[in-house]
């Protein structure tokens, strides 16, 4: 089954679907680039490419190899996703930083060490991520 509004690959949608806009939303909020997801996944960059712009359509395989492979990448993104679609966007940021503080409080000693490797390990992550694109735009500098 393809899903995407039942957009035919042989034409181009006028804009893209709510689902690939909030697919789109999801890879660029936890910057998961379509090189990496690629990698998890084994779908082609530019399959990921053309459904993040709407331009093609999605199996309900590929499209749930894609969540599994953002949910490898980024953990959350899964979740993120399915909000967006859902129209739960709209979720306010203090309502977010409300529910931390809650989990945070209601949370025992093991639970916190946890909580906080894993604050660590992602900000690790987005620290390396930020510096292999700085990294990147630099080669691209020096080749001009």
């Amino acid at each position: 089954m393809k899903v995407n509004n039942s957009v035919s690959t042989m034409s181009c949608p006028v804009s893209p679907s709510p689902l690939s806009e909030s697919f789109d939303t999801t890879i660029r909020c936890y910057r998961i680039t379509a090189k990496r997801l690629s990698g998890e996944t084994k779908v082609s960059e530019n399959h990921i490419s053309e459904f993040r712009r709407g331009k093609c359509d999605v199996s309900t395989t590929t499209l749930s190899k894609l969540l599994d492979g953002m949910e490898v990448l980024a953990p959350g993104s899964r979740q993120f996703f399915y909000q967006l679609v859902l129209g739960k966007e709209n979720q306010s940021t203090k309502s977010l930083k409300r529910s931390l503080i809650e989990i945070i409080q209601a949370a025992d000693e093991d639970e916190l060490i946890d909580a906080m490797a894993e604050i660590s390990n992602r900000f690790r992550s987005l620290r390396i991520s930020d510096t292999s694109s700085a990294s990147s735009l630099l080669n691209v500098n020096n080749c001009a």
